[in-house]
């Protein structure tokens, strides 16, 4: 796999935060997080490395990260690159297994979009005569 790919905004936000990247996907609602390895193979495959340059700086075997990057494709949170490639992060290498762990508790509550979701009017509607508490 060499190509390379960026974040699919603005449907995806992530947020690496001590060695474990927080994504949330806001077109399906639900919001993933990977530790360690994985972290710093979303940081690489973000900034537009390919799968075997994030390999070889991570110290990791190419298939596992082609495959924890056909993961996060088949997701819809990387997309390929339209733009160049961003400058590398500086990531050292890291051992351990790419897991990407899928959540879907606050897919309703992610969903809820009260700024977009109005009636022409607007948001909060004061009512029209009558009335008022």
């Amino acid at each position: 796999m060499n190509e390379r790919f960026e974040v699919n905004r603005p449907d995806v936000v992530d947020e690496s935060v001590d060695g474990e990247v927080l994504i949330v996907h806001l077109g399906s609602g639900a919001y993933f997080s990977s530790r360690g390895a994985g972290d710093s193979a979303w940081q690489l495959l973000a900034a537009g490395c390919t799968a075997a340059e994030s390999a070889a700086v991570m110290g990791q075997e190419a298939d596992a990260v082609k495959a924890f990057t056909a993961q996060l494709v088949d997701e819809g949170l990387l997309r390929p690159r339209a733009t160049p490639p961003a400058p590398q992060p500086p990531v050292t290498a890291v051992t351990g297994p790419m897991t990407l762990d899928k959540y879907t508790d606050m897919q309703e509550l992610l969903l809820l979009d009260p700024i977009h979701d109005v009636e022409p009017e607007g948001w909060p509607a004061a009512k029209q005569g009558g009335d008022r508490p």
